[in-house]
């Protein structure tokens, strides 16, 4: 009973570590989904930002060309325009009127110029963010798959061996419970047939005080006997006798009695030692 209670203990104490370990291994892959999690929400909120930039972007862009008359603007060739007006501007004679003029066209050409570049930059600008959108957008791709499959393969299987290892445990401590009530009730039934051999040890041993005080009763009136049998008398030395070994056979029946109570068995001859006496007798 004690092997199989240790038996079980162990057995119980390997279940709750192995419990331990899978709780430990879930709560690692529960903390990665909640970081996986988190970096797709911090993804997903850096893309609407880019998304609203780009946006804006589109918008100044639509206001440059309607400012340029929505006509697609060459940087280069606005350059080699100003270029070979100023040139022609430093070579010729030139008038007030013509003078004003020139003025004129080379501040809308540079206005144009500056547009041109300031679209050019937005257009770099929106390039950048739509790339760095879809990356962010594969990545936060790849960051679910991630999470469905540590999710429908790990955690799930972990899970599962967990409700398994709850369900032994839970029958291991129903058997140690049981295997406890069993050697509590053998506890009290060796304590009780404890108590009840040693009554039975103090009975016996009573009886045996008793047994030699009727050998020393018997030793006496087998002398009594003797000496009746010499009387002169000798039916009354008969009568004597016959008084007397009925005596010797009560008392001896009043012990073999008590005996026999006590889980001792001898013969009634054999308790008194009649039969030798009466084989004497003959």
């Amino acid at each position: 009973m004690i092997n199989q209670l240790n038996s079980k203990r162990a057995e119980l104490k390997g279940v709750k570590d192995e419990i331990a370990r899978l709780r430990k291994n879930r709560d690692d892959i529960v903390s990665t989904l909640k970081q996986l999690k988190d970096r797709r929400l911090e993804l997903l909120n850096r893309i609407k930002e880019l998304i609203d930039r780009v946006r804006k972007y589109r918008e100044l862009m639509k206001m440059i060309n309607d400012l340029v008359g929505g006509k697609p603007v060459d940087k280069d060739k606005l350059k080699e325009l100003i270029d070979k007006l100023e040139f022609e501007h430093e070579i010729s004679p030139t008038d007030p009127e013509k003078e004003w003029e020139f003025f004129r066209t080379i501040q809308q050409l540079e206005r144009e110029l500056n547009a041109a570049e300031v679209l050019s930059r937005i257009k770099e600008y929106i390039s950048r963010d739509s790339q760095e959108i879809e990356k962010m957008r594969k990545e936060r791709m790849e960051l679910g798959q991630q999470m469905r499959d540590l999710y429908s393969n790990a955690l799930a299987n972990i899970k599962a061996q967990i409700q398994e290892l709850r369900k032994k445990r839970e029958s291991i401590v129903n058997e140690i419970i049981q295997l406890k009530s069993k050697r509590d009730s053998l506890k009290a039934r060796r304590d009780e047939l404890k108590k009840a051999i040693l009554s039975k040890s103090a009975e016996i041993k009573e009886l045996r005080a008793r047994l030699r005080e009727l050998n020393d009763e018997l030793n006496k009136y087998q002398l009594l006997l003797a000496a009746a049998r010499k009387s002169k008398n000798l039916a009354i030395k008969r009568q004597e006798e016959a008084r007397i070994k009925e005596e010797l056979r009560r008392r001896a029946e009043e012990g073999l009695q008590k005996l026999m109570r006590g889980g001792e068995r001898v013969s009634l001859n054999d308790l008194l030692g009649l039969e030798s006496d009466e084989d004497n007798e003959k």
